[in-house]
């Protein structure tokens, strides 16, 4: 609750006094906006009974004006807003006001009014409340510790891992052997099929050439042998010896 300091009243509480009958008293107080107020009044039930009590924002000529809260003569409460209540006794005429979660508008006199029988006996409580700015309080800081959570990460079973790709290894190179097997197992087959041909083809192309070529090599050797029979004979025993007729030697003698 914040607390409430009274302070002296201006002329303004003055004159009301002078211009109300009955009993006045008049205070002022200050509180901080946000806090709770706590307006003082009280009665004689011994003296007057139990009677009649409002809370206002000003007295009025008859009874409060602009009513918060107000009792009748058996003591029952009624209000206008739940901010405001009284406290203490009521059936002790205890008829204190307390504002809760005060607001700059707040601000300004109240009045608590008790009817007594007669006239001008009303007794009056007026006070002044004046609302302030809530001061700022410079908190120290908090320092607040983290907590580290940690997360709880999936283990890794690597054996199983390890095993599963080794046993995947395994199936793989099985395939690879068995694709291979049939590989060499049709390959024979083929290279017999494709080969024979081919090989015959080469051995015929083989003696041909050989042929070309020792054709050649008999009409060379030929040519030459008679490039050069031509070069050392006389034209008619090469043409003798051709036609195969025997040479006739013509010797001379000179004296």
């Amino acid at each position: 609750m914040a607390a409430v300091s009274p302070r002296r009243c201006g002329s303004t509480l003055l004159t009301l006094f002078f211009l109300s009958g009955g009993h006045l008293s008049a205070s002022c107080f200050k509180v901080a906006e946000g806090g709770v107020a706590s307006l003082s009044c009280h009665y004689s039930v011994k003296s007057f009974g139990l009677s009649r009590t409002c809370w206002g924002r000003s007295c009025g000529t008859f009874w409060c004006h602009n009513i918060l809260v107000q009792t009748d003569k058996n003591g029952i409460i009624s209000k206008v807003e739940d901010r405001y209540r009284l406290t203490g006794d009521v059936m002790d005429g205890q008829m204190d006001l307390e504002i809760q979660n005060v607001r700059r508008t707040d601000s300004g006199p109240y009045c608590c009014r008790v009817d007594i029988n007669g006239v001008f006996n009303d007794k009056k409580v007026i006070m002044n409340l004046r609302v302030v700015k809530a001061p700022i309080i410079n908190s120290p800081p908090t320092t607040t510790t983290g907590l580290v959570t940690e997360t709880s990460t999936p283990t890794v079973n690597w054996r199983s891992l390890v095993s599963s790709q080794l046993d995947l290894l395994r199936k793989n190179s099985t395939l690879l052997r068995s694709d291979s097997v049939n590989v060499e197992d049709s390959l024979p087959s083929l290279s017999l099929q494709i080969n024979v041909p081919i090989l015959s083809l080469s051995i015929s192309v083989l003696f041909m050439l050989a042929a070309v070529s020792l054709f050649l090599a008999l009409k060379r050797t030929f040519f030459v042998s008679s490039t050069h029979l031509s070069s050392e004979e006389p034209p008619h025993i090469i043409y003798e010896i051709r036609m195969r007729r025997p040479v006739q030697e013509n010797i001379y003698t000179l004296d």
